[in-house]
């Protein structure tokens, strides 16, 4: 009996499940013919013409006898659709020497819904070009997910010399899906051999961010002005909230691929991310959220780490080897050299304030710039989400759907209470001294890991944060709190909904590897 150990675990982040609505999709082959020669492991041959109507099919070769091949790795990418069992597929393209026109016989197909829980399927992993839509998340220890039941006991009590005084309980609902993990923040510039154009700027958790504050993936098929929050160009990659004002973000689906087991939360929803400004530690992100359900998943064509080895003239088997799944089924940027890591030592925090109020005369504020440096603190970005569930009787009801609440972004910072000019004392004396002014607006900028302008980076600018009045801290050194809320124009006429806080990302690491391209790739259908 072997046992699944956290520290083996990875984590896929999706914004599909693995099946396309469609069906159809390549399940394995069980025979090989045609014209068969030249052909060399790693080699990915296309399909192009088919006995039925399908399209999209390829496959890596995994074996060969004399340059036949004998065995092929079929990626989730590589599925293709339209397919039905016993179809035959002959070869256009290789990208080896081998000879065009192989034969394979298709052995099952899907049906349109998967296996597990037979959900609606959403589409095939893709792991390259611009549209990849599944990627491998770096998560620190300490990560969870589950989901609880709701239950009913039904008590009885009566009077007399022997009464009855029993119970029973009932399940009646499973109660939304829960999860939580850890990331750390991670600028990078896309190389000349990566999954979207050289030259751009991009974040690892680019799915997570889209999925907090929009309704797709940068490049995704819904793409456009009313759906991707991320952008990502040559100057930095933004995180637009103007784009999440909708009753439904974007829905993902996260596979955490324990040794042994893999399990799928379905239709899951980032509801809060807490950004950490220890001084002393790595720059970090902790996300969470739920889900409506959670499944185990034992088809290997619904885990973007794995692939079907296909061995038409033995048992096929299941392929958890990187080189046949990564690139093709998902993106993975967890390497230390594929991305920069942040130090909140070398963090800035600039905070300006416009003349309000009358100014100090009117009980208001002047215009004036304070420099304070931080000691550590928070910002939480939450969407307040809210899960429905029926309440059935003699039914174990799931939760159906969710909605979108109130957007809220909030935060701490900590500082020590200096005299500089202008400094954290200034800014405590002067928010005091403001007695008539009730929504004080600063324009704050917090620039995580670097100074303003310097690579890596990630600036979190707040054109409107409403400070409270600082509170003081005694310790040995006196410190004093500033809790801020990011508050926008949403509310005003003519206001801009989401505009609260905007995100960006400035990498220095340059990501590039054999095997992702932003054009003519051959991990691409």
């Amino acid at each position: 009996m072997a046992l699944n150990l956290s520290r083996n675990t990875k984590v896929f982040v999706s914004s599909v499940n693995g099946v396309t609505s469609a069906g159809g999709n390549v399940l394995t082959v069980d025979q090989i013919a045609g014209t068969n020669s030249g052909h060399a492991v790693g080699d990915i041959i296309t399909f192009g013409t088919t006995s039925g109507s399908g399209t999209g099919f390829k496959c890596i070769v995994a074996a060969v006898n004399s340059g036949a091949v004998t065995e092929v790795f079929i990626p989730n990418n590589f599925r293709g659709t339209g397919y039905a069992d016993n179809n035959t597929v002959t070869s256009t393209a290789t990208t080896g020497s081998g000879a065009n026109g192989l034969v394979l016989t298709i052995n099952g197909v899907t049906t349109g819904v998967t296996a597990e829980g037979s959900r609606v399927g959403t589409g095939l992993f893709v792991g390259n070009e611009n549209d990849a839509n599944t990627f491998r998340i770096g998560v620190l220890d300490g990560y969870s997910f589950s989901q609880a039941n709701e239950s009913s006991d039904v008590t009885v009590t009566e009077a007399g010399t022997s009464p009855r005084r029993s119970s029973k309980r009932f399940n009646d609902s499973l109660s939304p899906g829960e999860w939580s993990f850890q990331t750390y923040a991670r600028p990078f510039k896309h190389g000349t051999a990566s999954f979207r154009t050289s030259g751009k700027h991009d974040m690892v958790e680019n799915i997570l961010w889209a999925a907090i504050a929009g309704k797709d993936i940068t490049g995704g098929a819904l793409s456009g002005a009313s759906a991707a929050a991320v952008t990502c160009d040559a100057t930095d990659a933004d995180v637009l909230f103007t784009k999440s004002d909708h009753h439904e973000l974007l829905k993902l689906s996260i596979f955490f691929a324990l040794e042994n087991t893999t399990y799928r939360l379905n239709d899951c929803q980032v509801n809060q991310v807490e950004i950490d400004f220890s001084i002393d530690g790595i720059a970090t992100l902790s996300w969470s959220g739920n889900c409506t359900s959670i499944d185990q998943v034992s088809s290997a064509i619904e885990d973007p780490s794995k692939a079907v080895h296909s061995k038409p003239a033995g048992s096929d088997a299941v392929s958890t080897d990187p080189t046949r799944c990564e690139k093709f089924s998902y993106v993975d940027t967890t390497s230390t050299s594929d991305a920069d890591y942040l130090r909140n030592k070398l963090s800035e925090l600039t905070l300006a304030v416009t003349e309000q109020g009358g100014g100090v005369a009117g009980g208001g504020l002047a215009s004036k710039t304070y420099s304070i440096a931080i000691t550590g603190g928070s910002l939480t970005i939450a969407n307040n989400i809210t899960y429905l569930t029926p309440e059935t009787l003699g039914v174990i009801d799931k939760p159906i759907g969710s909605f979108s609440g109130s957007r809220q972004i909030t935060g701490t910072l900590t500082c020590y209470l200096d005299t500089k000019t202008n400094g954290s004392n200034q800014l405590l004396s002067d928010m005091s001294a403001a007695d008539k002014l009730i929504n004080p607006s600063f324009d704050m900028s917090i620039f995580m890991g670097n100074a303003s302008g310097t690579s890596p980076q990630v600036e979190f600018d707040i054109p409107k944060a409403h400070l409270s009045i600082p509170t003081v801290e005694v310790a040995d050194v006196i410190s004093t709190n500033i809790e801020f809320a990011a508050v926008g124009t949403g509310l005003d006429e003519g206001g801009t909904a989401g505009d609260e806080i905007i995100v960006k990302y400035k990498g220095s690491t340059s990501h590039s590897e054999t095997g992702y391209a932003a054009s003519g790739s051959n991990a691409v259908s």
